[in-house]
């Protein structure tokens, strides 16, 4: 009986390599094996962490050097997201991540070698994290300007920051209690600077921040590590916009100075002396004098002739309130001097005796302009009213304020150069703002509108100037010295002086300096002002 050969089975080569394919995946998820020869790829030991990059929000992580090898590493917020995250290569046996995501967890890193194309397994995942310090202060620079119509704001880095912010506002001090904050967006690390963009044109709801203002933006910088909740704070700060370019043409120095109902005394009484001599060091050409009637402008002027042998003054005014000018510089045109003001009928809604006059070079020149002087003393419709409300008492300066306007503008037919100095009452608080504090227009407590309705028909405010000096300190002493400095940098000023028709200012003080004790017998309650304005000369005719 004879028997039948078995057919042989061929294999299907598809399912061939399929068995392959699993048993090498089951390998590599299985790792290596124990002793693995040279001619395989080991796992990568010795994960250890190496360091970081805080401001660029990078770990670093370094191992054991396996020879002949390259590297993979990936890094993730928890071990179950290393299987998906993505592989980056590293030629020596140290890595720095990627910018990761956030500084307030921990990261896991893994590694594995490449060698001679063949990829070893994963090394054990290893916990990598941030150390997170307390930032320092940073430092802030507000020195360097470079928009007319922005306030830029300069810092150093410090160690431990992820992010910094401005938070800004109208109002100083940082007394900001019922005003809306205003935030720049978060900034990274590597950020040393913003800037906040003020409005280009005067206009009401502006808050009193275009240029022509000549107040700045106080703000305070917020910075933290990123993972509070609670950010750090600078001091507040103020920052001005770049300076108006004054152009050319001829320099006139202007003061202001609110004498406070100086008694007649003569020109040697104590407080007239101490008032001569502060204008006297100033070497001014003009000087709009408030509550100072004719006689106390006349001791002034004797005062500046004797003691200060500063001769040749003379002087024009209405009620208590006066003009004065170097005859060697200036000259009053016949016929212009006039009162702006009203008489007193009860409403601060009507400004006070206000004298404007013109001026001529006393030494003319081709091209060389007259002035316009005016010297502003505004009142305060808590005077009349007691029960006035902050709306009410902004409304009234404002009203004032366009009167005078009004008849500036009658006065001075031909258009020159308008100066204008003096108590503009600018300066009220309301609530918890402080009195001393001036400036905004954020809330129904700041009702000074006397030199916002200047600067909104054309008018420049004198703190533009390129220099300025004694800003942090208000233009009003209460008799009390030495003065208290703002914690900004810049204090509040119910005193201006304006200008229009002129081009920028040079330089702008506030002249802090005490002259005998602080009593209303030695000097005054406010601050003398002096500014340096360019006034441009015409040009030529043929």
């Amino acid at each position: 009986m004879s028997s039948r050969p078995r057919p042989v089975t061929r294999p299907v080569p598809g399912l061939v390599l399929g068995v392959v394919a699993v048993l090498v995946a089951a390998l590599l998820v299985a790792g290596p094996v124990p002793g693995a020869t040279a001619a395989g790829t080991p796992t990568v030991t010795g994960v250890t962490p190496a360091g970081q990059d805080w401001a660029n929000a990078r770990l670093k992580v370094r191992w054991t050097r396996i020879s002949g090898a390259t590297y993979q590493v990936r890094w993730a917020t928890s071990t179950a997201r290393l299987s998906r995250a993505k592989a980056y290569v590293a030629r020596t046996n140290a890595a720095t991540s990627p910018t990761l995501s956030t500084r307030c967890v921990p990261w896991y890193a893994q590694v594995r070698a490449v060698r001679s194309g063949r990829v070893g397994p994963w090394s054990r995942a290893r916990s990598v994290r941030f150390t997170r310090g307390t930032p320092a202060p940073p430092t802030i620079d507000v020195t360097t300007q470079t928009n007319p119509a922005a306030a830029q704001v300069r810092w150093t880095g410090t160690a431990y920051a992820a992010r910094y912010r401005l938070d800004w506002s109208a109002a100083p001090y940082g007394a900001w209690a019922g005003f809306a904050h205003n935030y720049t967006p978060w900034l990274a690390a590597a950020a040393r600077g913003t800037s906040v963009t003020v409005p280009a044109n005067p206009a009401p709801k502006d808050r009193f921040l275009a240029p022509a203002y000549g107040n700045p933006v106080f703000a305070q910088l917020q910075y933290d590590n990123g993972c509070t909740q609670t950010p750090r704070l600078s001091t507040y700060f103020a920052a001005f916009p770049k300076p108006r370019d004054p152009g050319d043409g001829d320099l006139v120095s202007i003061g202001s100075y609110n004498l406070e109902n100086t008694p007649h005394h003569g020109s040697e009484s104590t407080k007239i002396a101490n008032i001569a001599d502060n204008i006297a060091a100033r070497n001014l050409d003009v000087v709009a004098l408030q509550e100072a009637d004719a006689q106390s402008a006349a001791d002034v002027i004797a005062r500046l002739e004797n003691a200060e042998s500063q001769p040749g003054w003379d002087s024009f005014g209405v009620g208590a309130q006066q003009v004065i000018w170097r005859t060697s510089a200036w000259q009053a045109v016949a016929g212009t001097g006039s009162n702006l003001g009203r008489p007193g009928d009860g409403t601060a809604a009507t400004p006070l005796p206000t004298p404007g006059i013109r001026l001529t070079p006393a030494v003319p020149e081709p091209g060389r302009q007259d002035v316009f002087v005016a010297s502003i003393h505004l009142e305060d419709g808590a005077r009349w009213d007691s029960g006035a409300t902050p709306a009410e008492r902004k409304r009234d300066a404002h009203l004032a304020a366009g009167i005078l306007l009004d008849e500036i503008a009658s006065a001075n037919p031909d258009d020159v150069p308008v100066l204008a100095a003096g108590d503009f009452k600018g300066n009220f608080g309301g609530g918890s703002f402080p009195v001393s504090a001036g400036y905004c227009d954020e809330n129904n407590g700041c009702v000074g509108e006397g030199q916002p309705t200047f600067v909104r028909a054309g008018y420049w405010d004198a703190q533009t100037a390129v220099e300025k000096v004694g800003i942090a300190f208000s233009t009003v002493n209460k008799h009390v010295a030495p003065q208290p400095e703002a914690a900004t940098g810049v204090a509040g000023r119910p005193d201006f002086i304006l200008a229009r028709g002129a081009g920028g200012f040079t330089y702008y003080r506030n002249v802090v300096k005490t002259y005998g004790d602080a009593s209303s017998a030695q000097q005054s309650d406010h601050n003398l002002l002096f500014a340096r304005v360019m006034v441009p000369r015409l040009p030529e005719t043929p």
